[in-house]
Protein backbone atom coordinates (compact mmCIF):
# COMPACT_ATOMS: atom_id res chain seq x y z
CA UNK A 1 0.00 0.00 0.00
CA UNK A 2 3.36 2.18 0.71
CA UNK A 3 4.81 2.19 -2.51
CA UNK A 4 1.42 2.32 -4.53
CA UNK A 5 0.34 5.59 -2.62
CA UNK A 6 4.30 6.69 -2.68
CA UNK A 7 3.70 6.13 -6.47
CA UNK A 8 0.37 8.00 -6.63
CA UNK A 9 2.24 10.80 -5.10
CA UNK A 10 5.06 11.26 -7.25
CA UNK A 11 2.48 10.76 -10.43
CA UNK A 12 0.81 13.85 -8.76
CA UNK A 13 3.53 15.61 -8.35
CA UNK A 14 5.84 15.54 -11.02
CA UNK A 15 3.20 14.86 -13.65
CA UNK A 16 2.69 11.82 -16.06
CA UNK A 17 5.71 12.49 -18.61
CA UNK A 18 8.08 12.65 -15.71
CA UNK A 19 6.50 9.61 -14.20
CA UNK A 20 6.86 7.35 -17.50
CA UNK A 21 10.35 8.71 -17.99
CA UNK A 22 11.36 6.93 -14.83
CA UNK A 23 9.96 3.56 -16.01
CA UNK A 24 12.52 3.22 -18.55
CA UNK A 25 15.37 2.01 -16.51
CA UNK A 26 12.69 0.01 -14.15
CA UNK A 27 11.45 -1.92 -17.68
CA UNK A 28 15.18 -1.91 -18.73
CA UNK A 29 16.10 -3.85 -15.35
CA UNK A 30 13.17 -6.56 -15.88
CA UNK A 31 14.59 -6.76 -19.51
CA UNK A 32 17.60 -7.53 -18.50
CA UNK A 33 17.07 -9.85 -15.64
CA UNK A 34 14.20 -11.91 -16.99
CA UNK A 35 15.24 -13.83 -19.44
CA UNK A 36 11.71 -15.89 -19.59
CA UNK A 37 10.27 -12.64 -20.04
CA UNK A 38 12.52 -11.81 -23.16
CA UNK A 39 12.16 -15.09 -25.49
CA UNK A 40 8.30 -14.98 -25.08
CA UNK A 41 8.48 -11.78 -25.97
CA UNK A 42 10.51 -11.94 -28.99
CA UNK A 43 8.74 -15.14 -29.25
CA UNK A 44 5.43 -13.48 -30.12
CA UNK A 45 6.57 -10.36 -31.88
CA UNK A 46 8.67 -12.90 -34.43
CA UNK A 47 5.20 -15.13 -34.73
CA UNK A 48 3.33 -11.59 -35.92
CA UNK A 49 6.33 -10.96 -38.31
CA UNK A 50 6.07 -14.26 -40.04
CA UNK A 51 2.48 -12.73 -41.06
CA UNK A 52 2.51 -10.26 -43.85
CA UNK A 53 -0.14 -7.87 -41.72
CA UNK A 54 2.16 -8.61 -38.49
CA UNK A 55 5.01 -7.06 -40.76
CA UNK A 56 3.21 -4.07 -41.93
CA UNK A 57 1.96 -3.73 -37.50
CA UNK A 58 6.03 -3.57 -37.15
CA UNK A 59 7.67 -2.15 -39.81
CA UNK A 60 11.25 -4.54 -39.38
CA UNK A 61 11.73 -7.23 -38.09
CA UNK A 62 12.17 -7.53 -34.31
CA UNK A 63 15.39 -7.18 -32.59
CA UNK A 64 16.01 -6.87 -29.35
CA UNK A 65 15.13 -3.29 -29.04
CA UNK A 66 11.65 -4.15 -29.98
CA UNK A 67 11.71 -6.49 -27.09
CA UNK A 68 12.59 -3.94 -24.81
CA UNK A 69 9.96 -1.92 -26.15
CA UNK A 70 7.50 -4.00 -25.33
CA UNK A 71 8.51 -4.27 -21.72
CA UNK A 72 8.44 -0.55 -21.29
CA UNK A 73 4.86 -0.41 -23.28
CA UNK A 74 3.89 -3.08 -20.47
CA UNK A 75 5.69 -0.69 -17.61
CA UNK A 76 3.00 2.08 -18.97
CA UNK A 77 0.23 -0.12 -18.37
CA UNK A 78 1.04 -0.37 -15.68
CA UNK A 79 1.29 2.73 -14.49
CA UNK A 80 -1.74 3.51 -15.68
CA UNK A 81 -3.41 0.46 -13.88
CA UNK A 82 -2.23 2.08 -10.12
CA UNK A 83 -3.37 5.02 -11.26
CA UNK A 84 -7.33 3.99 -12.01
CA UNK A 85 -7.09 1.63 -8.78
CA UNK A 86 -6.45 5.08 -7.09
CA UNK A 87 -9.48 6.68 -8.69
CA UNK A 88 -7.07 9.66 -10.15
CA UNK A 89 -8.03 9.13 -13.82
CA UNK A 90 -8.31 12.58 -14.68
CA UNK A 91 -4.72 12.75 -16.72
CA UNK A 92 -6.34 10.08 -18.92
CA UNK A 93 -8.39 10.51 -22.04
CA UNK A 94 -10.85 7.02 -22.70
CA UNK A 95 -12.44 7.58 -26.23
CA UNK A 96 -15.80 4.96 -26.25
CA UNK A 97 -16.75 2.41 -28.90
CA UNK A 98 -19.18 0.08 -28.32
CA UNK A 99 -20.35 1.23 -24.14
CA UNK A 100 -23.65 1.61 -25.59
CA UNK A 101 -24.50 -1.88 -25.35
CA UNK A 102 -22.99 -2.39 -21.61
CA UNK A 103 -25.25 0.82 -21.17
CA UNK A 104 -28.31 -0.88 -21.96
CA UNK A 105 -28.01 -4.13 -20.18
CA UNK A 106 -27.89 -2.09 -17.52
CA UNK A 107 -30.96 -0.32 -18.37
CA UNK A 108 -32.63 -3.65 -18.68
CA UNK A 109 -30.77 -4.70 -15.66
CA UNK A 110 -29.26 -7.91 -17.71
CA UNK A 111 -26.02 -9.09 -16.80
CA UNK A 112 -23.21 -10.52 -19.19
CA UNK A 113 -19.65 -11.59 -19.37
CA UNK A 114 -16.78 -9.39 -20.21
CA UNK A 115 -14.37 -11.27 -22.19
CA UNK A 116 -10.78 -9.57 -22.07
CA UNK A 117 -7.53 -10.53 -22.89
CA UNK A 118 -4.13 -9.50 -21.55
CA UNK A 119 -4.09 -6.90 -24.68
CA UNK A 120 -4.41 -3.65 -23.04
CA UNK A 121 -5.73 -2.62 -19.86
CA UNK A 122 -8.53 -4.31 -18.57
CA UNK A 123 -9.09 -1.99 -15.48
CA UNK A 124 -10.01 1.02 -18.13
CA UNK A 125 -12.62 -1.13 -18.37
CA UNK A 126 -13.85 -1.37 -15.07
CA UNK A 127 -13.25 2.38 -14.82
CA UNK A 128 -15.68 2.76 -17.54
CA UNK A 129 -18.26 0.53 -15.94
CA UNK A 130 -17.64 2.62 -12.68
CA UNK A 131 -18.64 5.48 -14.24
CA UNK A 132 -21.98 4.54 -15.42
CA UNK A 133 -22.71 2.94 -12.42
CA UNK A 134 -22.11 -0.80 -13.32
CA UNK A 135 -20.75 -3.28 -11.17
CA UNK A 136 -17.97 -5.31 -12.29
CA UNK A 137 -17.02 -8.95 -10.71
CA UNK A 138 -13.53 -10.40 -11.86
CA UNK A 139 -13.08 -13.91 -12.26
CA UNK A 140 -9.30 -14.77 -10.82
CA UNK A 141 -8.00 -17.97 -10.45
CA UNK A 142 -7.00 -17.56 -6.98
CA UNK A 143 -7.43 -18.59 -3.43
CA UNK A 144 -6.65 -14.77 -2.43
CA UNK A 145 -10.41 -13.08 -3.11
CA UNK A 146 -10.93 -11.94 0.18
CA UNK A 147 -7.71 -9.92 0.52
CA UNK A 148 -7.52 -8.89 -3.24
CA UNK A 149 -11.17 -7.62 -2.55
CA UNK A 150 -9.82 -5.50 0.99
CA UNK A 151 -7.01 -4.48 -1.22
CA UNK A 152 -8.83 -2.56 -3.73
CA UNK A 153 -11.77 -1.10 -0.57
CA UNK A 154 -8.48 -0.24 1.11
CA UNK A 155 -7.04 1.69 -1.85
CA UNK A 156 -10.26 2.93 -2.84
CA UNK A 157 -13.44 3.02 -1.03
CA UNK A 158 -15.71 4.26 -3.74
CA UNK A 159 -14.48 0.93 -6.23
CA UNK A 160 -17.00 -1.10 -7.53
CA UNK A 161 -15.06 -4.27 -8.16
CA UNK A 162 -15.39 -7.13 -6.59
CA UNK A 163 -13.55 -10.29 -7.56
CA UNK A 164 -14.17 -13.78 -7.25
CA UNK A 165 -12.17 -16.31 -6.96
CA UNK A 166 -13.09 -19.15 -9.90
CA UNK A 167 -12.82 -22.29 -9.70
CA UNK A 168 -14.07 -24.44 -13.05
CA UNK A 169 -14.82 -27.25 -11.56
CA UNK A 170 -16.70 -25.81 -8.29
CA UNK A 171 -20.74 -25.66 -8.16
CA UNK A 172 -20.02 -22.96 -5.82
CA UNK A 173 -18.49 -20.45 -8.18
CA UNK A 174 -21.29 -21.03 -11.12
CA UNK A 175 -23.79 -20.41 -8.51
CA UNK A 176 -21.90 -17.49 -7.04
CA UNK A 177 -21.52 -15.96 -11.11
CA UNK A 178 -25.01 -16.54 -11.30
CA UNK A 179 -25.99 -14.46 -8.32
CA UNK A 180 -23.87 -11.56 -9.53
CA UNK A 181 -25.67 -12.16 -13.38
CA UNK A 182 -29.34 -12.39 -12.12
CA UNK A 183 -28.57 -9.21 -10.27
CA UNK A 184 -27.60 -7.08 -13.66
CA UNK A 185 -23.98 -7.19 -12.99
CA UNK A 186 -20.84 -7.68 -15.00
CA UNK A 187 -18.59 -10.59 -14.95
CA UNK A 188 -15.24 -10.18 -16.39
CA UNK A 189 -12.76 -12.98 -17.49
CA UNK A 190 -9.56 -13.19 -19.51
CA UNK A 191 -9.59 -15.90 -21.92
CA UNK A 192 -6.14 -16.26 -23.27
CA UNK A 193 -4.21 -17.52 -20.25
CA UNK A 194 -4.48 -20.96 -19.40
CA UNK A 195 -3.87 -22.10 -15.77
CA UNK A 196 -2.34 -24.92 -14.17
CA UNK A 197 -6.25 -26.10 -13.36
CA UNK A 198 -7.80 -25.61 -16.38
CA UNK A 199 -5.17 -28.09 -18.23
CA UNK A 200 -8.02 -30.55 -18.51
CA UNK A 201 -10.79 -28.19 -20.31
CA UNK A 202 -8.75 -26.91 -23.71
CA UNK A 203 -8.86 -26.09 -27.15
CA UNK A 204 -6.63 -25.98 -29.70
CA UNK A 205 -6.95 -22.79 -31.96
CA UNK A 206 -5.25 -21.21 -34.87
CA UNK A 207 -3.83 -17.78 -33.30
CA UNK A 208 -1.20 -15.52 -35.17
CA UNK A 209 -0.71 -18.41 -37.89
CA UNK A 210 0.29 -20.91 -35.45
CA UNK A 211 -1.83 -23.50 -33.21
CA UNK A 212 -2.26 -22.29 -29.69
CA UNK A 213 -4.01 -23.81 -26.66
CA UNK A 214 -6.73 -21.68 -24.70
CA UNK A 215 -8.82 -22.42 -22.34
CA UNK A 216 -12.54 -23.94 -23.31
CA UNK A 217 -13.47 -22.68 -19.24
CA UNK A 218 -15.30 -18.78 -20.25
CA UNK A 219 -17.15 -20.36 -23.36
CA UNK A 220 -18.37 -23.21 -21.58
CA UNK A 221 -19.56 -20.84 -19.02
CA UNK A 222 -21.06 -18.66 -21.17
CA UNK A 223 -22.91 -22.11 -22.89
CA UNK A 224 -24.28 -22.81 -19.16
CA UNK A 225 -25.74 -19.35 -18.05
CA UNK A 226 -26.95 -18.60 -21.22
CA UNK A 227 -26.03 -14.71 -20.67
CA UNK A 228 -24.92 -12.21 -23.51
CA UNK A 229 -20.90 -12.12 -23.58
CA UNK A 230 -19.17 -9.32 -24.75
CA UNK A 231 -15.68 -8.94 -26.37
CA UNK A 232 -13.89 -5.91 -24.14
CA UNK A 233 -10.74 -4.44 -24.98
CA UNK A 234 -8.97 -1.20 -23.59
CA UNK A 235 -5.67 -0.24 -25.72
CA UNK A 236 -3.74 2.92 -25.51
CA UNK A 237 -3.51 5.07 -28.59
CA UNK A 238 -1.67 8.07 -27.42
CA UNK A 239 0.33 8.66 -24.62
CA UNK A 240 -2.51 9.79 -22.55
CA UNK A 241 -5.44 8.53 -24.89
CA UNK A 242 -7.46 5.04 -24.52
CA UNK A 243 -9.75 3.27 -26.66
CA UNK A 244 -11.97 1.30 -25.03
CA UNK A 245 -14.24 -1.54 -27.08
CA UNK A 246 -17.18 -3.39 -26.32
CA UNK A 247 -18.52 -5.95 -29.09
CA UNK A 248 -21.18 -7.83 -28.96
CA UNK A 249 -19.44 -11.76 -29.44
CA UNK A 250 -21.90 -14.33 -27.96
CA UNK A 251 -25.83 -13.52 -27.80
CA UNK A 252 -27.87 -14.58 -24.69
CA UNK A 253 -29.59 -17.90 -25.37
CA UNK A 254 -29.75 -21.54 -23.98
CA UNK A 255 -27.52 -23.94 -25.48
CA UNK A 256 -28.44 -27.93 -25.04
CA UNK A 257 -26.01 -29.85 -23.03
CA UNK A 258 -24.94 -32.00 -26.35
CA UNK A 259 -23.76 -28.99 -27.85
CA UNK A 260 -21.82 -26.95 -25.19
CA UNK A 261 -18.40 -28.33 -25.81
CA UNK A 262 -18.92 -27.57 -29.72
CA UNK A 263 -20.42 -24.56 -29.08
CA UNK A 264 -17.73 -23.55 -26.76
CA UNK A 265 -14.97 -24.61 -29.16
CA UNK A 266 -16.70 -22.54 -31.89
CA UNK A 267 -16.38 -19.30 -29.12
CA UNK A 268 -12.55 -20.11 -28.83
CA UNK A 269 -11.67 -19.92 -32.56
CA UNK A 270 -13.97 -17.06 -32.74
CA UNK A 271 -12.01 -14.98 -29.32
CA UNK A 272 -8.61 -16.24 -31.01
CA UNK A 273 -9.36 -14.69 -34.35
CA UNK A 274 -10.46 -11.34 -32.93
CA UNK A 275 -7.50 -11.09 -30.55
CA UNK A 276 -5.18 -11.90 -33.70
CA UNK A 277 -6.69 -8.74 -35.05
CA UNK A 278 -6.24 -6.26 -32.35
CA UNK A 279 -2.93 -7.42 -31.63
CA UNK A 280 -2.18 -6.58 -35.51
CA UNK A 281 -3.65 -2.90 -34.45
CA UNK A 282 -1.62 -2.53 -31.58
CA UNK A 283 1.22 -5.06 -31.54
CA UNK A 284 3.18 -3.77 -28.69
CA UNK A 285 0.43 -4.42 -26.49
CA UNK A 286 -0.50 -7.76 -25.93
CA UNK A 287 1.20 -8.95 -22.47
CA UNK A 288 1.28 -12.40 -22.24
CA UNK A 289 4.57 -12.64 -21.04
CA UNK A 290 5.19 -16.35 -20.86
CA UNK A 291 5.76 -19.32 -23.39
CA UNK A 292 2.46 -19.21 -24.72
CA UNK A 293 2.84 -21.22 -28.06
CA UNK A 294 5.31 -23.62 -25.75
CA UNK A 295 2.13 -24.53 -23.43
CA UNK A 296 -0.09 -25.36 -27.13
CA UNK A 297 3.05 -27.88 -27.72
CA UNK A 298 3.05 -29.71 -23.69
CA UNK A 299 -0.86 -29.95 -24.39
CA UNK A 300 -0.06 -32.13 -27.56
CA UNK A 301 1.97 -34.55 -25.17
Amino acid sequence: MFGLRFMGACYRVLGRRVSIALLMPIATYFFLTSARSRRASRDYLETLWAMPEGRAALGRRPRWWHVLRHHFEFSINLLDRMVIWQGDSQHLQIEHEGSEHMHRLAREKRGAILLGAHLGSFDLLRLICAQSGITVNVLMFTAHAELINHFFAKLNPQSRVHVIAFDPNSVASIFEIKGCLDRGELVGILGDRLWQRQQGRTVVTNFLGRPALLPLGPFLLQTLLGCPMLLSLCVRTAPDRYRAVARPFAEAGAVPRAERGKRAQELAQAYATLLEEYCLRTPYQWFNFFDFWEAEERGRQ
